[in-house]
């Protein structure tokens, strides 16, 4: 029962360090969305998603309103706010937006064509006055203030929080304002800016025509492929990280300082006419740390492991050292290296199969974030408006997360999108 389940969270809070602590607006949402039915009773198959639910957390939606709406309420009635709006939403804005990427983009062209036939930069002396007087100037000015005009107008009806979850947007915001500052540095009286400076930031705006490829099918799949798979990849990384860097440890030990170009050293003789010396690989050692792990790395890629190994047996004096590249090439490559390769493969034919489904928390294109309110639960309580997500501390993947949210809202009676 709900009075059942409210002491179960007491409990967690109070003997359960591991848990974060569920305060009792967050135990009332949880146990609704438990409620697939709205009968105030949990059945077995609905408690069984205990351990799910768990793993969400809330946040209230008026969040990631506007500082218009919060501080400017009045303003939200005004026609010019909403004109802004509408036309924000449109998908004639994001036409609008890239038409001006792909002329910004053949501007910049025009404007380094003299430099990429090797003219000088510096022909035009106007160009260094620190005053806006060329048609360069100009044009460059304008498409400047037109793209910061576009990030305050999606800042302004998005709001801060909601304009930042989405990485293009973090981009194009990045270079839009860093060309706006380099700007004012260049032309503000009394300061001798550098025009380099505004010039290679204006060229780095040219790389926001790669939102073109987002637009291609096999693209998009391809990088929500790799940014989903980011969380898991990290887990993996530090299972190599730990084999590559054990094995260095052993390396060290056993075979430090063995390889060495002194010929006070008499190991150095060891290894005249092998190929080890014969492909000059003096700097693929095991006498200090990086140089092990640089080691482990060409192992790892299987790159001419059989000379390095020649070297090492050489020194060592003795073929049992092969038994070190053997038990790595076990670990590393056939185990850790086909597991991420396992696992890159499993993600991507997850996202060709699934890719197409309808987006249940498209409220920010994330995959990751679900938005609801009291209406979407079968429960009688008001909640308000919050936006659902899954722990990041948990490091799941995009593909897990939106699955998770899927399972866990499909017993919403009326579908609710942002």
């Amino acid at each position: 029962s709900r009075q059942q389940m409210m002491g179960i969270f007491l409990i967690l809070n109070d003997d359960c360090d591991e848990v974060d602590s569920i305060p009792q607006e967050e135990a009332e949402l949880l146990f609704a969305v438990l409620d697939k039915d709205g009968s105030e009773k949990l059945e077995i198959d609905e408690f069984i998603l205990f351990g799910q639910v768990m793993l969400l957390e809330f946040e209230e939606f008026s969040k990631y309103g506007s500082s218009v709406e919060k501080y400017f309420p009045r303003v939200l009635e005004s026609p010019t706010y909403i004109i802004i709006k509408d036309m924000v939403n449109s998908r004639g804005f994001d036409g609008a937006v890239d038409f001006l990427v792909m002329l910004n983009a053949f501007v910049v062209l025009l404007q380094c064509y003299p430099m990429l036939a090797g003219e000088s930069a510096n022909a035009d002396p106007q160009l260094a006055d620190g005053l806006i007087s060329t048609q360069w100037e100009v044009v460059e000015t304008i498409f400047t203030l037109l793209f910061v005009s576009e990030m305050a107008s999606k800042v302004a009806v998005f709001g801060w929080n909601r304009y930042a979850t989405s990485m293009r947007n973090l981009f194009d915001g990045l270079i839009t304002v860093a060309a706006a500052v380099a700007t004012f540095y260049v032309y503000y009286p009394g300061i001798e800016g550098n025009k380099d400076l505004l010039r290679f930031i204006i060229m780095a705006r040219v790389f926001r025509i790669l939102r073109f490829f987002i637009s291609i099918k096999q693209f998009k799949q391809l990088g929500h492929a790799f940014f989903g798979i980011l969380p898991a990849a990290g887990r993996v990384s530090l299972l190599l990280f730990s084999v590559v860097y054990i094995w260095s440890w052993i390396g060290m030990y056993f075979f430090g300082g063995l390889i060495t170009r002194d010929p006070n050293n008499p190991t150095s003789k060891l290894l005249n006419g092998t190929d080890f010396a014969g492909a000059f690989y003096w700097a693929n050692n095991f006498n200090d740390m990086l140089s092990g792990a640089n080691v482990c790395f060409n192992l790892l890629v299987i790159n001419n492991w059989n000379v390095m190994e020649s070297g090492i047996v050489a020194v060592a004096q003795t073929k049992v050292s092969r038994f070190f590249f053997f038990t790595f090439y076990i670990m590393g490559v056939m185990i850790v290296n086909n597991l991420v390769i396992a696992l890159v493969i499993d993600y991507y034919l997850d996202e060709l199969e699934n890719g197409d489904e309808e987006e249940i928390c498209d409220v920010f294109g994330s995959g990751r974030e679900l938005v609801f309110d009291s209406d979407d639960l079968p429960t009688s309580k008001k909640f308000g408006k919050y936006v659902a997500r899954l722990r990041p501390k948990y490091r799941l993947t995009a593909m897990t997360s939106k699955r998770m949210l899927k399972k866990l809202f499909s017993q919403r009676v009326r579908g609710h999108h942002t």
